[in-house]
């Protein structure tokens, strides 16, 4: 019982306002609406996939916003000298690249996650202020970036190419979790990691593949962006985005303590979080009760999942 309303808690918070929300606005029950709320959660919707993971192998990945950033800054520039495809593939890799070198860093030195990878967003924002030269870069090429706009911004089956690309990478996601051997390792990890170690698992390598993950993400994140504007700056994502995705996940019913937990439900979360907002608008209530009720939701879950831990127990 208490294993199911971990697992489905969200689904019925969801169901709930979906409903309210669907008698009490006219205008959000369509498909326009729908399809509006789907695009402006895909970045999210990337961002938590990965930082599921983080948070079931019992980790934090607070860099995430900063390693888009940088990415996308990067995308830029490799577009410009490698040509679309190539520029696009390094930028990924280089978020890739940036997450696996986070991994390496704490997993070495044992620093607690939340503040290594807080110091590591703090890196790699400068860094992208190096590449930037602190300012504005933008794909010189207007064809490639025209081309990159058309991926992401045409529509599909009636939604945007970036809500494809989001859906795709949180079903990839999602798989590698639940249906891999790495997923079992990475709840393995997350529920003991002393007891996974002695059980032959290199836990280190675990959580290593965890940051590299959440890097290739965040370059996805940061390509996305390029293909929305046609340029990176050095704020083209603010940290909040870190935070929202680890709240959303939470509220989702990811057990902040690790080893428990899904990409589905991380998803449900931010799509929670997405029907606040929507409704709240439309509805034309004053966005700052927004903050509020997601503060609460934040509370009321952690709360909810140290009250199942300790029914656990007994």
């Amino acid at each position: 019982m208490i294993d199911r309303l971990r697992s489905h808690g969200i689904v019925v918070v969801f169901g709930v306002l979906f409903v309210l929300l669907a008698i009490t606005s006219r205008s959000f029950f369509s498909f326009a609406n729908a399809a509006n709320i789907l695009e402006q959660s895909s970045i999210l919707l990337i961002f938590a996939a990965t930082t599921t993971i983080c948070i079931i192998a019992g980790v934090f990945d607070l860099s995430v916003a900063a390693v888009a950033t940088a990415s996308a800054i990067v995308t830029v520039t490799a577009i410009d000298q490698l040509g679309l495809a190539a520029g696009a593939v390094v930028g990924v890799g280089f978020g890739a690249l940036l997450g696996l070198v986070t991994g390496l860093a704490i997993t070495a030195t044992g620093v607690n996650s939340f503040i290594g990878t807080l110091a590591a967003s703090f890196t790699y924002r400068g860094l992208g202020l190096i590449v930037a030269s602190g300012g504005l870069v933008t794909v010189t090429d207007q064809s490639a970036a025209d081309a990159l706009q058309h991926i992401t911004q045409d529509s599909y089956l009636g939604l945007k190419g970036v809500v494809w690309i989001a859906a795709a990478f949180v079903v990839v996601m999602g798989s590698l979790l639940a249906y891999t051997v790495f997923g079992k390792m990475v709840y393995a990890v997350g529920g003991n990691r002393r007891a996974a170690f002695l059980a032959g698992i290199r836990t280190r390598r675990v959580l290593i593949a965890c940051y590299a993950l959440s890097g290739l993400g965040a370059g996805l994140a940061g390509l996305l962006y390029v293909c929305q504007y046609g340029s990176a700056a050095t704020n083209a994502y603010s940290d909040t985005a870190a935070f929202t995705a680890i709240a959303a996940t939470v509220v989702g019913g990811v057990s902040i303590f690790g080893g428990s937990g899904s990409v589905w439900r991380g998803s449900l979360g931010v799509l929670t979080f997405a029907l606040i907002g929507n409704g709240l608008n439309l509805l034309g209530v004053d966005t700052t009760y927004q903050l509020t009720i997601l503060g609460l939701m934040i509370f009321m879950a952690v709360a909810a999942d140290q009250i199942f831990r300790r029914s656990e127990r007994i």
